[in-house]
């Protein structure tokens, strides 16, 4: 699906689709919890995270190598 949006100067492949899937700013000052699993050894744990807090599980930042994901339970 094109576009019909003309911008001076932008280059040829610049994504003029519009907004993605991001979080609303107000979003972002909410409590979520978090399922994260180890794709390379199957550890798993839940996680809390508060509002403005950026946290990483203790075993993503000791084992770098591994895969982790971190998928959203609840709001």
């Amino acid at each position: 699906m094109r576009n019909e949006a003309t911008v001076i100067g932008a280059a040829p492949n610049v994504d003029l689709r519009g907004k993605r899937d991001t979080e609303d700013s107000i979003d972002r000052w909410r409590r979520r919890i978090f399922d994260v699993t180890c794709l390379s050894c199957d550890h798993s744990e839940r996680i809390y995270v508060e509002p403005g807090e950026d946290r990483f599980v203790d075993h993503d930042e000791k084992n770098a190598a591994h895969v982790v994901e971190y998928v959203e339970v609840s709001r």
